[in-house]
């Protein structure tokens, strides 16, 4: 089975998982969803590398606040709270997005499940820690999905 076959067999566990259909790969090898309305998940599959990479958008940060900033690096440090994935901040948007590899081919699309459950997890995590953050300064830190999606 060739890379994107691979990479589309999970997206179709992914949809059997959520009770959805329409998670399906483009012709560049792209996908997303939205987790809980505010929670951009885009998958990408870069076939030379044999990887499928995930990126949840969580939100704008408020670079002024240097104690959430800390926070984030110590919990990137080793992937502590990041549920093995690397959090980083999209420099021209200003998005806080987790980012996690996952290598292809697998012989069982079912495999992402519990990886992939744990980045989300992290996700709410950090998402509702921005969340926090900007909401004292009347900011919001939500994200569309049009916002989110990759510049080439």
């Amino acid at each position: 089975m060739d890379i994107m076959h691979n990479a589309q067999a999970i997206m179709d566990y992914i949809n059997t998982a959520i009770s959805g259909d329409g998670l399906k790969l483009d012709e560049n090898g792209v996908a997303s969803l939205t987790i809980e309305e505010d929670i951009v998940c885009l998958f990408c599959v870069l076939e030379a590398e044999k990887m499928l990479v995930a990126t949840l958008y969580l939100g704008r940060i408020n670079q002024s606040d240097s104690n959430l900033l800390y926070e984030m690096m110590c919990g990137n440090y080793m992937g502590a709270y990041t549920a093995g994935g690397t959090l980083g901040i999209d420099s021209e948007e200003g998005l806080v997005a987790l980012h996690q590899h996952f290598p292809l081919p697998v012989d069982e699309p079912a495999w992402i499940e519990e990886p992939l459950s744990a980045l989300i997890g992290a996700a709410r995590y950090w998402r509702d820690k921005l969340s926090a953050s900007v909401s004292g300064v009347g900011e919001t830190a939500h994200v569309s999905a049009a916002e989110a999606m990759l510049r080439v």
